[in-house]
């Protein structure tokens, strides 16, 4: 009779460990968001990559937990997306997903609740999942302030209720609601300490040019608020100048705003920065870039592109990089502590290749694209991470399918041979290319 027990024990353990932690959904993300908003739960977004070690410890640990698994069942629906392929860059850019791995958690309609990052232990984990449960099932949820915002956004109570909702939640991106606080709000004085720390609190939103900007230049130094601005809150107010040179730029680039753009470079000395024609340059091909004006942006790094990997020595710096690789192979230690300026060259290419080949549409550009990239590639060869980059190039731009898909296979053994964090996401993407699926620019 044990032995019987003990059989069926072995046949049921898979099943009770699947019924276990929290159970992901298997279809499309568009499929999980119907599915929580028909079962009147929220939707929880694991944003992850393949070669994250973070996003696999969760997975490994957390997300297992029998304890997790039941209050998901509860409260959930949830879906795990790869940032790198799919539908994941997309969503990635939607919800802003930074940090991995990054957490969103979305109500039936789409709105987001609450957001956070990172590793950590269960007990945390659940305690912010908890608080984006209770978020949402309160009359005040970020969800429905968001809807009732247009409708009552001259309503001061109703405001300072939505600050404080998007602080629990960790929101970002709400200047505009701040700023019509401030310009409404009658009730708390610019002298005061409450206006201190409510700035304070709120400091990753305070853009140049703002309600907040004049608060803060009529009053910081004054006699008042001296008596506020002491321990951490004065560590936030010192790093405001600088903090307002991104926020700003990021609220340009959310607007699509070039007079906010040119605000940003007019105050930025008050950070410190030196800003002259070709720090300008930069910031407004950061710009067309993050706004998607490819015809801007080509136009205004084409030549330089062009100019630099002409300058580049290509058999010289594969050279340095080979030597390098056989120094680093016997050991020698400090090969092991140097990043060759082969790699670096390689690596910069790279980068100005994949900014420029999301707008390549003309047959030239693509060849620009490849030819540039082909020149990383020769570089530093055996490099996986290049060698994987390269293949996405021909299998984009390129005429050879099969070509691009010998390279990936070259790219996958390579990162095998050297333990490379990068060969599970080069496996994926091989899988994809072999079977003509969509792969993305990473």
């Amino acid at each position: 009779m044990k032995q019987l027990y003990s059989v069926l024990a072995m046949m049921l353990l898979p099943m009770l460990l699947m019924a276990q932690g929290i159970n992901f959904e298997h279809g499309t993300f568009s499929e999980a968001l119907a599915k929580a908003k028909a079962q009147d739960k929220l939707l929880f977004i694991d944003g992850y990559a393949v070669w994250c070690g973070p996003c696999k410890k969760m997975t490994k640990t957390v997300f297992l937990e029998k304890e997790v698994g039941d209050y998901f069942d509860e409260h959930m629906v949830a879906i795990k997306v790869d940032v790198e392929r799919g539908e994941g860059p997309a969503i990635k850019r939607k919800y802003g997903i930074s940090g991995l791995p990054g957490y969103i958690i979305v109500d039936g309609d789409d709105n987001v609740v609450y957001r956070f990052s990172g590793a950590m232990p269960t007990d945390r984990f659940m305690s912010h999942i908890k608080t984006a449960v209770l978020n949402a099932s309160n009359d005040n949820s970020l969800s429905q302030l968001a809807d009732r915002y247009e409708a009552e956004k001259n309503n001061e109570q109703f405001l300072r209720i939505y600050l404080n909702k998007l602080k629990e939640g960790n929101s970002t991106g709400y200047t505009d609601v701040l700023e019509q606080y401030l310009t409404i709000q009658k009730s708390v004085e610019e002298s005061s300490k409450e206006m201190v720390v409510l700035l304070a609190d709120h400091s990753d939103e305070i853009i140049y040019g703002g309600k907040a900007d004049e608060i803060i230049h009529r009053n910081y130094g004054s006699d008042a608020w001296k008596l506020y601005v002491r321990k951490d809150i004065r560590e936030k107010y010192q790093k405001l100048p600088r903090n307002m040179v991104e926020t700003t730029t990021d609220y340009a680039v959310a607007k699509k705003d070039t007079a906010i753009l040119e605000m940003v470079l007019n105050r930025a000395g008050e950070a410190g920065a030196k800003v002259d024609e070709k720090q300008r340059e930069r910031t407004y091909i950061f710009f067309y870039l993050q706004t998607g004006q490819g015809e801007k942006y080509k136009a205004l790094v084409h030549d330089d592109n062009e100019a630099f990997i002409q300058s580049v020595d290509v058999d010289k710096l594969r050279n340095q990089y080979v030597n390098w690789k056989l120094k680093l192979e016997a050991g020698d230690s400090r090969a092991k502590s140097s990043n060759p300026y082969s790699i670096r060259t390689s690596q910069q290419i790279a980068s100005m290749v994949y900014n420029y080949a999301r707008f390549a549409k003309e047959d030239e550009e693509k060849s620009d694209v490849m030819s540039w990239m082909k020149v990383a590639y020769d570089i530093i060869p055996g490099d996986s991470k290049i060698m994987s980059q390269y293949a996405i190039v021909l299998y984009l731009y390129g005429n050879s399918k099969e070509k691009a898909v010998k390279v990936m296979d070259e790219a996958y053994h390579a990162a095998l041979k050297s333990e490379s964090k990068n060969a599970e996401g080069i496996k994926a993407d091989l899988e994809i290319m072999k079977v003509g699926g969509k792969i993305y620019l990473k």
